[in-house]
């Protein structure tokens, strides 16, 4: 059986990323950014990102480990069935990926493939609970594996959820079946954080606050108006109203925020979703 080693276990505040395959085969970009990024401890590895069609993740994820950098293998409900996702899986850790992030995807009608089909056969909640069967050694029917797996299981969970009550009682169904880590969405004000902290307690989960660097007020307004769950507060709209540059201002606003957020009890880490300014993430840290 494969080591669990892994950067997510260890006792210190994780920095994430996050990385999505080409619409192509051409991975050298993506392998020079993610070595550039030696603060981070690891990189999610995205699944049909908006539900458009790229290579799958565990192509890259292996180009990662076999360059020393460890990978977070999305996985969403969206595209394939019970089966072939455990197949997937079962091809992930024998290729040396540890680290499984559960997602139940978008549905394909937002993509660029609107006429193809949605699967969601089960739901992100029972995908854990199937990696949890993989790595006692059953497969999500109860037949017994000839071994097993080590999976470290993440999912999602969205601490400025409008409907919270319905996403606290996930976030814990969640912990039941097995997750051992979560991220959260994107986080601007960190007392956001603080229902999911008080279901932490006494729980052995890490969670990884989420964070998108603002990079205009078009993209604020975009994400308060579209992003279920995302507030941009006033200030730091108003912030990037008045500047004359936006990605110094950018840049101080989350080293700010960032700062808050790595000063809470019960967070774990700070998963940093660029959108492409992944260079700026040194100084944002």
């Amino acid at each position: 059986m494969l080591s669990k080693s892994t950067r997510l276990n260890q006792n210190k505040f994780i920095y994430t990323s996050e990385l999505t395959p080409p619409k192509g085969i051409d991975l050298s970009k993506l392998i020079n950014t993610a070595s550039d990024l030696n603060m981070i401890d690891a990189f999610n590895i995205t699944d049909n990102h908006n539900s458009k069609m790229t290579m799958a993740p565990i192509g890259l994820a292996r180009k990662l480990i076999e360059n020393n950098i460890e990978p977070i293998y999305q996985i969403t409900c969206r595209d394939r069935n019970s089966m072939a996702i455990q197949s997937d899986l079962l091809a992930a850790y024998s290729l040396g990926i540890n680290n499984v992030l559960c997602m139940s995807g978008e549905s394909v009608k937002y993509g660029d493939h609107p006429n193809a089909k949605d699967v969601f056969e089960i739901s992100s909640e029972e995908l854990i609970e199937t990696i949890t069967k993989l790595n006692n050694g059953y497969d999500y029917a109860d037949n017994k594996l000839d071994s097993v797996t080590n999976f470290n299981i993440g999912a999602v969970v969205n601490p400025g959820s409008n409907t919270i009550e319905k996403e606290l009682k996930k976030f814990e169904n969640k912990i039941k079946n097995g997750a051992t880590f979560f991220q959260t969405q994107a986080i601007y004000d960190p007392k956001t954080l603080n229902n999911i902290i008080q279901i932490k307690q006494n729980k052995n989960i890490k969670i990884l606050a989420g964070y998108i660097p603002i990079k205009s007020v078009k993209m604020a307004n975009f994400l308060n108006n579209k992003v279920p769950g995302i507030q941009v507060p006033e200030n730091i709209i108003n912030l990037m109203k008045k500047t004359n540059d936006p990605q110094k201002t950018c840049i101080e606003i989350s080293k700010e925020t960032i700062s808050e957020i790595k000063a809470i009890k019960g967070i774990d880490g700070v998963h940093i979703m660029a959108l492409g300014w992944e260079h700026l993430i040194p100084k944002m840290i």
